[in-house]
């Protein structure tokens, strides 16, 4: 199991993609977090005025990578309160699912799968496997990009100004953990389709919330069958992303981890079905 891991690992660091979607991701923040800076500087000085034209964005549906300056509105602004803006606004969960995406079936082509499928005892370490290189994968993703945020904050504002940490940590750990989630999810569907192109698409259509479309149109097929309100769109991890405020309670902590349980548990074993029921001749 654990060479395994090491072949995953070193096939990671080997591709090009790895560095291609890392690169472009790191420049692109950077240039949003300059934007974001500006922006949150030009309404802090215009006061209450600002406010309310944050206050009606809930209420439509937001598609896109769309970093809510609003959070910094009356709050001492630092590296940890614009990265957690980051967080919430999908931009991290859209650049990590491209490459993981790319990274789940790159070994369609070469096989790889055909190879050492036959010579491990049981199929199913090979996706716990590429779980693993993944959660590897997104940790120092998000890692690179605070230092990349701290940086340009520096740049920006002549100060790291990290503000406190221990009132983010629990914050910045349940996105972690949704955000890894939502990739597990996301791997299973390329695993079970075996279709690149399809589970990019479908990763990619959810990050910038398009799920929120689909479940709207539910809802209302819903409501016209059955004459039933339902909102299902609470439901999908990216909805508990977007949602998610630093300071939580315990009650929410815990309602953060038992959702993302039940969709990890689920992936990981609709997954490992399919791996061990693949025909590898």
């Amino acid at each position: 199991m654990f060479n395994i891991i090491k072949m995953d690992l070193y096939k990671m660091f080997k591709m090009r993609s790895f560095y291609v979607v890392n690169i472009i991701a790191m420049v692109s923040v950077a240039i949003m977090l300059l934007f974001v800076v500006v922006d949150a500087d030009k309404t802090d000085l215009k006061g209450s005025n600002a406010t309310t034209v944050y206050e009606d964005k809930d209420q439509n549906v937001k598609l896109g990578v769309d970093v809510d300056d609003s959070q910094l509105l009356g709050t001492e602004q630092n590296v940890l309160t614009i990265y957690s803006s980051f967080m919430s606004s999908g931009f991290y969960l859209f650049f990590s699912v491209i490459f993981t995406m790319i990274f789940a079936l790159s070994e369609n082509k070469n096989g790889y799968i055909k190879n050492i499928g036959g010579q491990v005892r049981h199929r199913w370490q090979l996706f716990v496997s590429k779980l693993t290189a993944i959660f590897i994968y997104i940790f120092m993703f998000d890692l690179i990009l605070l230092v990349v945020q701290s940086v340009i904050w520096f740049i920006a504002k002549g100060n790291f100004g990290a503000g406190s940490f221990s009132e983010y940590i629990t914050f910045i750990i349940s996105q972690f953990l949704l955000q890894y989630v939502f990739v597990t999810v996301c791997t299973a569907i390329a695993i079970i389709t075996k279709s690149r192109v399809f589970s990019m698409t479908v990763a990619v259509c959810m990050s910038f919330g398009m799920g929120k479309l689909a479940c709207m149109g539910i809802d209302a097929g819903i409501y016209k069958l059955l004459n039933r309100e339902v909102s299902l769109e609470k439901y999908l991890i990216t909805t508990k992303i977007g949602n998610m405020l630093p300071n939580m309670d315990m009650a929410q902590i815990r309602n953060i981890i038992v959702f993302a349980a039940v969709y990890f548990i689920v992936s990981v074993f609709v997954g490992i079905i399919s791996v061990e029921k693949r025909d590898m001749v």
